[in-house]
């Protein structure tokens, strides 16, 4: 019942945030939440062996997201360039100056590149940003519902022993089916069907990569959920993983072909 309260209430919460929210108030809602999510990764990656500058890269994302003329390629290369520095003259050894410099990079263009391409994506359209949340959050709803009754081969028994092919799959229809139809619905300037399912489709599977990547990330360090934020749902970056990956597609998309 707490997972299912709490879920309702992100849900809740995210569509006030994406349509009711002003700009004043998503931007530094969107760092905080990059900012939270980041400290889980670099609490992973530690319990994981992997050494990182944790404080410099919380407050590398939140410049990364709320600084609006920022150059973020030339502010990525600055920020690795002075971690490598700070690491040389410091006391970390030299053998964990470059991993470190590495971690800390990778989890800025993993958790903060996606939050920044939420706040791009907002500025173009909310229904744009609502897109790669909604095909992500039906089509998990679906994997665990069918999974759990139908399930019978695992998807990745390595990463994630109960997630299975069948989940995957109904995973893939729902997701597809209710990107098409609110793409169709709200976005009709710029999807028509072949586009809209074909992007649904694609959004579904990067959101379930995304997954089966968080959830890499915690077997590696041994962790049943990224944090206790979220009472029964564990931490922020668990309850964002799928959206990491789909939130860039749907950008991508918006770049390449609008």
């Amino acid at each position: 019942m707490r997972r299912v309260l709490t879920g309702l209430l992100l849900a809740l919460g995210a569509g006030a945030l994406v349509f009711m929210a002003p700009r004043w108030v998503f931007l530094p809602l969107m760092a905080i939440l990059s900012a939270l999510a980041l400290r889980e990764f670099f609490r992973l990656a530690e319990k994981a062996g992997l050494r990182a500058y944790p404080v410099a890269g919380q407050v590398s994302a939140l410049l990364w997201i709320v600084l609006p003329n920022l150059d973020r390629g030339h502010f990525g290369t600055i920020i690795a360039i002075v971690l490598l520095a700070a690491g040389i003259l410091g006391r970390l050894p030299l053998t964990e100056v470059l991993p470190a410099a590495a971690v800390t990079v990778s989890g800025l263009l993993y958790v903060a590149g996606p939050m920044l391409a939420g706040v791009l994506l907002h500025g173009v359209s909310p229904h744009w940003l609502f897109l790669p949340l909604l095909v992500a959050a039906i089509g998990d709803i679906a994997a665990f519902l069918v999974g759990r009754s139908l399930g019978r081969h695992a998807l990745s028994p390595r990463v994630s022993p109960r997630k299975t092919w069948e989940g995957a799959l109904a995973s893939i229809v729902a997701g597809t089916l209710a990107g098409t139809l609110y793409g169709l619905e709200f976005l009709a300037a710029d999807l028509n069907v072949v586009q809209a399912v074909i992007l649904g489709a694609v959004l579904n599977v990067f959101g379930q990569l995304g997954d089966l990547s968080e959830s890499a990330l915690k077997r590696a360090a041994g962790a049943k959920d990224s944090g206790l934020l979220l009472p029964g749902h564990g931490g922020i970056l668990d309850r964002v993983d799928a959206m990491l990956f789909t939130v860039p597609v749907a950008y991508g998309y918006v770049q390449l072909f609008l």
